[in-house]
C-alpha cells in the first residue's frame, strides 16, 4: 500500500469510522444547452433537461482520483459503475480489503460499500439506520468541502 494511500485510510478510520475506505464515489450531472443530435432522448434526464452523467471518485480531503465522463444523463450511477476499468480491474487499483463508499444506488461488492436500501413497505433496522447515518455524514461532508 501506499503512504499515500495509508494516510487516507487512517484518516477515515479516525474521523468517521471506516476501516480500508480509500475514498467516496457519487455520480453527477452535467448540464447540456441542448439535446444532442444523436440519441438525444438518452441525455433527457428527470429535471427536464439535457445531461452527461459523470461518475466521480474522491479521496476524504476532496482531491478527485479518478473520473469517469461522457455517459447519457438518463444512465444510472451503478450501470456506469459496472462499465469502467476500474470496476473491472479491481486488483490494480485495489489491495486487499480496501474499498469505496458509495450511497445506496451502488451495489455492495467487494471493493463498494454502499447505504442499505429501504424496502418498499417496511423499514430500516436501527443498526442498519446508524450505518446509513455514518456513512451519509462521510459522505455529506466530503461532497460539501469540494464545492
Amino acid at each position: 500500500m501506499s503512504r499515500k494511500k495509508g494516510n487516507i485510510i487512517g484518516r477515515i478510520r479516525k474521523t468517521h469510522g471506516f476501516v480500508n475506505s480509500i475514498g467516496l464515489i457519487d455520480g453527477t450531472l452535467f448540464a447540456l444547452a441542448f439535446a444532442p443530435m444523436v440519441r438525444g432522448e438518452d441525455y433527457y434526464i428527470w429535471k427536464g433537461d439535457y445531461a452527461i452523467k459523470g461518475l466521480v471518485i474522491c479521496e476524504d480531503a476532496t482531491i478527485i482520483t479518478w473520473v469517469e465522463l461522457g455517459w447519457p444523463g438518463s444512465v444510472q450511477d451503478n450501470r456506469v459503475w459496472v462499465n469502467i476499468e476500474i470496476y473491472f480491474d479491481t486488483d490494480k487499483y485495489f489491495d486487499q480489503k480496501e474499498y469505496l463508499v458509495g450511497e445506496s444506488t451502488f451495489s455492495a461488492s467487494a471493493v463498494m460499500i454502499s447505504a442499505f436500501k429501504k424496502c418498499h413497505n417496511s423499514n430500516l433496522s436501527k443498526e442498519r439506520r446508524y450505518f446509513n447515518t455514518k456513512l451519509s455524514k462521510v459522505r455529506i461532508k466530503t461532497w460539501f468541502q469540494r464545492l
